[in-house]
């Protein structure tokens, strides 16, 4: 079972700007434009319509790749990783040294927890821009994730000295500090960004996944459930609600949220993965088998799920 720690990672999002890729007629300008009409959208919360518009931009030149990462970065910022990583890898392919795609690509391959994949282009992105904490974080995750500690500590390593500007808004130093490994200072980071902004969702939604990461699952269960009290409240908050009842141990709790879930993202392995270990818990041996054999679709390379959906037929036979 993994856990969800999306607003752990850093995932940007262009302005326009200058660097626009032009097309061999000339249809910059057009794709500039129609590229600022979705990114005005998309600052107004307008997303169906942000993405209509970079698709049109694309459209225009299938090389404006960073219509291509805005698109991925919408639909990463709402737990949409699947799509996203489509997205990012297409403007990638556009720009193969376009750092904040492969960062971004990379954080929503350890969403999906495909952290193989996601070293891969992190260490790329890493290689481009070593200066770059917001990556070199993103990068350490994903050593993180498949057992590189001493990988971890030796990327983060030339950053562990660089003062934390007090300029920076309290949610970028709450993730500096975390990546850092200054959890406290973290911790209090985060609670004056949501002082700062009671409605932001990101700060809740890091704090509670900072909680996790430590452990302190009282304290998750907390900032977690105010999170799902803030109005466009995403799928990963119940999903790391979920998993925060299946460590505690509550598991109609962890069937209620991991339900919650997969209803806003039916896409999400992990959220049916999560919900057929609650399940099972439970002695629902049918619904299980439903949950799992739902998250073995849509990852089928997944061989833990095989393996409970094997258990499963073989207490059948017994």
């Amino acid at each position: 079972m993994q856990l969800v720690v999306w607003n752990l990672f850093f995932i940007f999002c262009l302005s326009c700007g200058n660097g626009q890729a032009q097309g061999l007629f000339d249809f910059g300008s057009e794709a500039l434009s129609q590229f600022s009409r979705g990114k005005a959208e998309q600052d107004e919360g307008n997303l169906k319509d942000a993405i209509s518009w970079y698709k049109k931009a694309i459209e225009t030149d299938p090389r404006h790749y960073h219509s291509y990462h805005n698109i991925g970065y919408i639909y990463g910022s709402k737990g949409f990783h699947e799509q996203a990583v489509k997205w990012y890898k297409g403007a990638v392919k556009v720009n193969p040294k376009f750092v904040d795609s492969l960062s971004n690509l990379g954080a929503s391959y350890i969403e999906l927890g495909k952290n193989d994949l996601a070293v891969g282009v992190l260490k790329e992105a890493n290689r481009i821009n070593p200066e770059s904490f917001h990556v070199a974080s993103n990068y350490a995750a994903a050593l993180r994730g498949v057992g590189d500690t001493d990988g971890e500590k030796r990327v983060l390593e030339k950053f562990k000295d660089q003062e934390i500007s007090s300029e920076l808004n309290p949610l970028m130093r709450g993730k500096q500090y975390e990546g850092r490994g200054d959890f406290q200072e973290a911790i209090k980071a985060y609670r004056s960004a949501i002082k700062t902004n009671p409605s932001g969702l990101p700060a809740y939604s890091n704090l509670g996944s900072l909680f996790i990461r430590m452990k302190q699952f009282d304290d998750a269960e907390i900032v977690l459930k105010q999170a799902t009290k803030i109005k466009g409240a995403d799928y990963l908050i119940y999903l790391n609600l979920g998993y925060v009842y299946l460590q505690k141990k509550n598991q109609v709790e962890a069937q209620r949220f991991c339900e919650t879930a997969v209803k806003m993202n039916s896409n999400s392995a992990l959220g049916w993965s999560n919900l057929g270990l609650a399940l099972i818990r439970q002695g629902k041996k049918t619904e299980a088998r439903e949950a799992w054999g739902r998250a073995l679709k849509i990852d089928p390379k997944n061989q833990q799920i095989r393996k409970n959906l094997q258990a499963i037929a073989d207490t059948n036979n017994e």
